[in-house]
């Protein structure tokens, strides 16, 4: 049986997390939301998925998904996708099943060089994963993407916790912001370079499968996910 008062705590987090993180990304960009169409509210393994996609003005894309409203599985996945800086793709997924929590911050060097800028982000990343070591570790499967992923913060956590989730991922969202000011623009033909970049590491997502990616494909077939991956997901036919 459903506990209610959870299942609302559960929901008004995940409206809280995406009220905040819009609100940190509109104070300093303006954000276009794009028609998501078919793809604007998703059925996979009975679970109802509702979807929106922005245009991060001179950033890229970002990505809301979630199912707040679904007994089986409340979730959200906070998503930007970086095509106009040396960037790497920011992507956060918090799973709430009852009390129990599962978190999970990752960035993926979809870029053709990291220089110290890059390089000095990615300390900053490691830092705020060292400050939350106490927090007990969630296991992650082994898979190909591995190797782009320089950081990686997977953490279990309970309700009592739910402010410091939300700290986290506020403070990961600041450090992003805070470089990607500090980053000067691509040229065209260097934007050209990070596009392909990500449109290759989607596709190769779809055809070599990936974690969640087959719980995609299993659920609306190869063609549709890279369709929806392409289109909205990451938004590489959008930029």
């Amino acid at each position: 049986m459903r506990d209610n008062s959870v299942f609302s705590s559960n929901k008004k987090m995940i409206e809280k997390e995406i009220k905040d993180g819009l609100n940190i990304l509109n104070n300093s960009y303006k954000l276009n939301e794009i028609n998501c169409g078919q793809f604007s509210n998703l059925q996979i393994q009975n679970i109802a998925y509702n979807i929106k996609q922005y245009e991060i003005v001179g950033v890229g894309n970002l990505l809301l998904m979630e199912s707040k409203d679904s007994p089986e599985l409340q979730m959200l996945s906070f998503v930007i996708t970086p095509y106009y800086k040396n960037l790497p793709l920011f992507s956060s997924d918090y799973l709430f099943i009852g009390e129990k929590r599962n978190f999970l911050v990752e960035y993926y060097d979809l870029v053709s060089e990291k220089d110290s800028l890059y390089n000095s982000y990615l300390d900053k990343l490691r830092a705020i994963k060292d400050k939350y070591e106490d927090l007990p570790d969630m296991k992650l499967k082994e898979c190909w993407y591995d190797s782009l992923k320089t950081v990686c913060i997977a953490k279990k956590t309970t309700i009592a916790q739910d402010d410091i989730m939300l700290s986290i991922f506020n403070e990961n969202l600041h450090t992003f912001i805070e470089t990607e000011q500090q980053t000067d623009i691509l040229t065209e033909s260097e934007k050209k370079v990070k596009c392909q970049i990500t449109r290759d590491y989607v596709n190769k997502l779809v055809d070599s499968g990936g974690v969640s990616t087959n719980v995609f494909k299993n659920s609306m077939g190869a063609e549709s996910t890279k369709k929806f991956f392409n289109d909205v997901f990451f938004g590489t036919e959008k930029f």
